[in-house]
């Protein structure tokens, strides 16, 4: 498929968050032991997901698709991933769990992904759909036990999805040329700003922003879980516009890694995992803390190489052929 300017504008931009979605995930372990690092995660977590999840919206204009190629494509995945994660888990920790019912660590999106593609040829037909989701996402914080089968999630996120589907590229387009660049670097800058003071003072549980804990697990009251998510929503949004802005439409020498985003999205909580058990805390020494800072760059890089797409292709083919 040749190049378009909209094409290398949705490449950059996936590329930009799956990076990110590595560097969260990497650092996590180290946060709870350096608030620089706190800071820096919460600040990922308000637009990291929610515009990952815009696009896959924003690519899902086709409500049509059959349900056996989501089948193929996320269902059968998560299936496999997921009995491979809490395989690993049990011999790792020696605590068992149900590779079904709960996603291990990341898989989440793919269940979700593909419980919001299959019914959204459906929800599109409800009448005021989109604010209705965004009531919904305040309302599941009541709900205890979310992770089940990503139900929280699910319905958290779900306001996203929906606004990538309702938004084409002449739209995006426009509220790029409506903000300048440099309005868009100065609210990024205010945001982190705010995250890490938000971060230093303890004001929030980050797990707050991962949308699969109740209001009561979490330990606020309902109005004030109304009121950090509504707030959470707004931000997410903002800093989602912001990132857009500053995003590049031409081609660039990270655009092909954004066409390769499932495979380091499925193949790299495995190398992070990795550079856990050999670094196991932060501030060791400067060079491990280097090392943790800058890995995601070639984790992302290395990952996006076609052998990782020829090996995700080999560990599923069989099982979708057999299905077939």
């Amino acid at each position: 498929m040749k190049d378009t300017k909209d094409n290398c504008f949705i490449d950059n931009i996936k590329c930009i968050l799956i990076f990110f979605v590595v560097f969260g995930h990497l650092i996590e372990r180290y946060i709870d032991r350096n608030t620089t690092l706190m800071g820096v995660y919460m600040f990922i977590y308000v637009f990291h997901m929610p515009l990952f999840i815009f696009i896959s919206g924003f690519l899902s204009k086709n409500i049509n698709k059959s349900k056996k190629i989501l089948l193929k494509t996320l269902l059968v995945p998560y299936v496999i991933l997921n009995i491979i994660w809490y395989t690993l888990a049990y011999f790792y920790t020696g605590e068992t769990n149900s590779p079904l019912l709960y996603p291990g660590w990341t898989l989440w999106f793919l269940l979700s992904l593909f419980f919001w593609r299959v019914s959204l040829k459906y929800l599109v037909k409800i009448k005021y759909i989109l604010p209705i989701s965004f009531l919904l996402g305040l309302i599941v914080g009541l709900i205890s036990n979310g992770a089940i089968l990503s139900f929280s999630r699910t319905i958290v996120f779900l306001p996203f999805f929906l606004l990538g589907y309702y938004t084409d590229m002449s739209k995006l387009k426009k509220i790029s040329d409506n903000i300048n660049i440099w309005v868009a670097l100065l609210g990024l800058t205010l945001f982190v700003g705010i995250a890490l003071f938000i971060a230093d003072k303890n004001l929030i549980n980050y797990k707050f922003l991962y949308g699969s804990y109740s209001y009561s697990e979490l330990g606020i009251s309902i109005w004030q879980g109304v009121l950090y998510r509504s707030i959470l929503y707004i931000c997410s949004i903002a800093l989602s516009i912001f990132v857009c802005v500053i995003t590049p439409s031409h081609k660039t020498f990270y655009t092909h890694v954004g066409k390769s985003t499932m495979y380091v999205y499925v193949f790299h909580t495995y190398i992070v995992l990795l550079i856990f058990y050999l670094i196991p805390r932060w501030n060791m020494n400067i060079i491990t803390n280097w090392i943790i800072l800058i890995s995601p760059l070639f984790v992302t890089y290395i990952l996006s190489h076609k052998i990782f797409e020829k090996i995700y292709n080999k560990l599923f083919y069989p099982i979708i052929k057999l299905i077939k």
